[in-house]
């Protein structure tokens, strides 16, 4: 094993132990370390693969809490589909320099604001498809969506099984 293939399995392991302990973090810990060693290309589809895993499993151990819901997170899911497509697309014509720093600009922010404790009320009708659409972009590019998500979950006011059914609904249909 390489010595890039070592680094990559240490943090992997560190961000299993916190997606265990909150439920969500894989990828927002994982990615824009590892796209210090590889690149997104190298990188997304092993992620995928796991984040499939992970995220259904969320959703498997949260599902007496996704009717409560499932109503309100049903435009982020089908705003979800056309930012995949678009993302994908992008992909292929991003420069990896380029992707990096669009990762680290984009996803810093949410985090801080996220770690401040901010909370503001967001209602999801008038939000839900657009927002789908950035994650779905945000998640095809980049394999993270959970600061983003983290962030609105936290404005809604969803005690932690309501959090964790809606991180696993929203980001099942994520991982193609």
């Amino acid at each position: 094993m390489t010595d890039a293939g070592i680094v990559l399995v240490l943090i992997a392991s560190v961000a299993a132990i916190v997606n265990g302990a909150l439920g969500h973090g894989f990828s927002s810990i994982t990615v824009p370390v590892a796209l210090l060693v590889y690149t997104n290309r190298v990188l997304n589809p092993a992620l995928v693969l796991v984040e499939v895993c992970i995220n259904s499993y969320v959703l498997l151990m949260s599902r007496a809490s996704l009717g409560a819901v499932w109503k309100r997170l049903l435009p982020i899911v089908l705003g979800l589909f056309p930012g995949i497509v678009l993302g994908a697309l992008l992909l292929s014509t991003v420069n990896p320099e380029w992707l990096k720093l669009f990762v680290y600009t984009s996803l810093l922010p949410l985090i801080l604001l996220q770690a401040a404790g901010v909370r503001r009320p967001v209602r999801l009708t008038a939000l839900g498809a657009p927002f789908g659409t950035g994650l779905g972009i945000l998640y095809s590019l980049t394999t993270i969506s959970g600061p983003p998500l983290a962030l609105l979950f936290n404005n809604q006011g969803l005690v932690k099984q309501e959090f964790r059914a809606a991180l696993g609904m929203i980001a099942s249909p994520s991982r193609p």
